[in-house]
């Protein structure tokens, strides 16, 4: 696993009760220096413009852009990899998940998680 305390977070989702539960089990992790939070895809924009993130945790369904736009931006105006990418989604149809793969992000969950299954991935991810 990662050095404890040397990665930054975002969290991307518009609904702030998911943030504040990811926000909880990745600090209960212990090895996060910074968690960020985006409620809408300009914000978050910003935010990947202006840090690098060793974990990007992104909603697909979101106001003013969506998480295919973003991770679409990744590919131009980021040091952030896709590699370090987690959609997360309550609604992952086929034709979203293809089009998310093809643009290079191969990390998947759907809503709802529970605890031990996020950690798990979010383990696999940064180790």
């Amino acid at each position: 696993m990662a050095t404890l305390g040397t990665i930054d977070v975002l969290i991307i989702d518009d609904d702030k009760n998911i943030c504040s539960i990811i926000k909880e089990y990745l600090t209960e992790m212990n090895c996060f220096r910074l968690i960020v939070e985006a409620h809408d895809g300009s914000v978050a924009t910003q935010k990947l413009q202006n840090q690098k993130f060793g974990l990007i945790i992104l909603d697909m369904n979101m106001p003013k852009k969506s998480g295919l736009d973003l991770v679409k931006d990744l590919e131009s105006t980021s040091a952030n990899k896709k590699d370090n990418v987690l959609v997360i989604s309550g609604t992952l149809d086929r034709d979203l998940i293809a089009k998310t793969i093809q643009r290079g992000v191969k990390n998947f969950l759907v809503k709802p998680f529970d605890e031990e299954g996020f950690k798990d991935r979010v383990k696999k991810m940064i180790s």
